[in-house]
């Protein structure tokens, strides 16, 4: 393959911004409006609400049996006994497909099957193992107070009242419920639509060698990272350091996405095309180029067409260190939330004394609970060991010049849900 453009000098450098101040910017810059859809309940499972959701009718819709049994006045029981049951007359029965209801006065009973409605002049349900049936009549042994083994009219829900507020996941039992609500449609956040692009001469060539499984496989590890944090994303292929090339394949990927993340080619060295790429693709451009975090230092982000375009490094941990302190606000923010209420966090002893340089550290752990506490075991390993992310469950960034001794506290943050430990 003939050699691609590439840059001519050495002038450029990384000009490091603090991983807070990165995610600001770009947050502050895009001004990110999530966009709404309309979706089906029984396909909305984990998608974020994007509305209130308001019962326009009391559940139960009436006061109805809780069992199946026999709808009596409780007075008539207020002296029964074991020796001394209160002798009365069933005078109908309401079945699902029975129209009407029939009243019930003293001394009578109607058997209902469970989620009947309450009979006029009845009060309480007798369950059918408490009363013996002898005929047309029941004894009942015992005494019942009023609404006993009833469900009241609006007990479960009110109508007017809110049971789901925007910005909440929609967790199983909402899907009952909007499907006892009557719901068939219900507005979300849409899913922002990424596409994950790497680049890179040598992964370029091993890609025209090895198609299956394909050698890219850490764009899978962030493709697998946007999915579990509420995202879609495709993974477009392997392209090597060529500023044309690149360009062309960012274009496609800007007109067909909402987002686009790079790997690899985003330092500044020679080859490193992708940066280049985005500048000459219009203004802004690449708005922050280096992060003061180890790893991730290569990292940043442009803005192109309006759309972010977010630049990781090649080397797996400093890809995932970065996406949690850009790509996760981001993914955030496209849905109705923030990178907090995404990360479910512990607070965990240190296992070891931990202290940091003078850039901010994406510190690695393995996070156990042992005898109801939780301890952390800090990873340690190069930019490049996936076996350190493979051996952690936690993560958490390190301010500049911060010492943690063993034995302290730490707020530490699960690497995705399938992580979580019960807190």
């Amino acid at each position: 393959m003939p050699q691609g453009r590439v840059r001519e000098d050495w002038k450029r450098v990384l000009r490091l911004t603090s991983p807070q101040e990165a995610a600001e910017r770009l947050l502050e810059y895009l001004k990110v409006k999530p966009r709404i859809e309309e979706v089906s309940v029984a396909d909305c499972l984990g998608r974020v609400l994007a509305e209130d959701v308001v019962s326009s009718q009391d559940i139960p819709p009436y006061n109805c049996a809780c069992f199946e049994g026999y709808a009596i006045n409780s007075d008539d029981t207020a002296k029964a006994t074991r020796d001394n049951p209160a002798d009365l007359r069933v005078v109908g029965r309401v079945l699902p497909e029975t129209k009407n209801i029939p009243t019930v006065r003293r001394g009578e009973a109607v058997f209902l099957v469970t989620g009947a409605p309450i009979p006029q002049g009845a009060d309480c349900l007798v369950k059918v193992e408490e009363a013996r049936l002898e005929g047309d009549r029941i004894l009942v042994f015992r005494s019942f107070s009023k609404f006993e083994n009833v469900a009241l009219k609006g007990e479960d829900v009110r109508s007017g009242e809110t049971l789901l507020k925007a910005g909440r996941v929609i967790r199983p039992i909402d899907v009952g419920l909007l499907m006892g609500l009557g719901f068939s449609k219900v507005k979300v956040y849409a899913k922002p639509r990424i596409a994950i692009i790497s680049v890179g001469r040598e992964l370029y060539l091993k890609s025209l060698e090895c198609r299956d499984p394909p050698p890219n496989n850490y764009a899978y590890v962030v493709k697998g990272l946007v999915e579990c944090f509420g995202g879609s994303a495709d993974v477009l292929g392997v392209f090597p350091d060529d500023v044309e090339l690149v360009k062309g394949v960012l274009l496609r990927a800007l007109e067909a996405y909402d987002a686009v993340f790079t790997m690899g080619s985003c330092s500044i060295g020679i080859n490193d095309a992708v940066p280049d790429a985005v500048n000459e693709l219009g203004k802004p451009g690449v708005l922050v180029h280096g992060l003061a975090l180890n790893p991730g230092k290569p990292a940043g982000f442009g803005i192109v067409w309006g759309k972010p375009v977010i630049m990781l490094p090649g080397h797996i941990v400093s890809a995932v260190a970065a996406f949690y302190v850009l790509c996760l606000p981001l993914i955030g923010a496209m849905t109705g939330r923030n990178a907090e209420e995404l990360s479910p966090h512990v607070y965990a002893e240190m296992e070891d004394h931990e202290e940091t340089g003078g850039a901010c550290r994406f510190l690695r752990a393995n996070v156990k609970d042992i005898n109801g506490r939780f301890v952390a075991k800090p990873m340690h390993g190069g930019a490049n060991v996936m076996v350190t992310l493979l051996r952690s469950n936690y993560f958490a960034v390190l301010p500049p010049k911060t010492e943690v001794k063993k034995g302290e506290m730490l707020k530490m943050k699960a690497l995705t849900l399938l992580d979580a430990l019960p807190r």
